[in-house]
């Protein structure tokens, strides 16, 4: 495997980041506690309990499910986050995508679809109105005319 593991200095303590170089090529799973530079190809399911970078050279093919996502490459399977989803201009993704803060930047490629989890997700599915009542507008807004 061409993957590699480097430390570079943090703020109070080291980081670790595990970084798939440009030409190399993984097939298999990835997991592990690490942040996951991938500027080469990954072919498999990537889960890492830190964030996870798609460099604008990457690619991967299958999941991937990470705290944060940021896509600047290619990414083709679905993408799940428990912090958030970034796809930046120079990014692809094909795939559903699913996280609590999702950011598709203008012109970045997107196909799939979006869910919103977490807390707010969880707040707004509190609010829409049951089956079978009336929906009423919101307080301090016109009442509907009849006719």
């Amino acid at each position: 495997m061409d993957a590699t593991t480097s430390q570079t200095p943090s703020r109070p303590q080291q980081r670790r980041i595990t970084h798939i170089a440009p030409g190399s090529r993984v097939q298999g799973q990835l997991t592990g506690p690490t942040e996951l530079l991938i500027e080469g190809e990954v072919e498999g399911e990537i889960r890492v309990d830190a964030a996870v970078m798609i460099g604008s050279e990457g690619v991967v093919h299958g999941p991937v499910t990470a705290h944060v996502v940021r896509i600047g490459g290619r990414v083709f399977g679905n993408v799940t986050a428990s912090d958030r989803v970034e796809v930046a201009p120079s990014g692809s993704l094909e795939g559903d995508v699913a996280a609590p803060r999702i950011i598709i930047a203008e012109g970045a490629f997107f196909k799939g679809r979006v869910e919103m989890t977490g807390d707010k997700a969880e707040k707004a599915a509190a609010r829409t109105e049951k089956p079978g009542e009336p929906v009423r507008p919101p307080k301090g807004s016109p009442e509907p005319e009849r006719a």
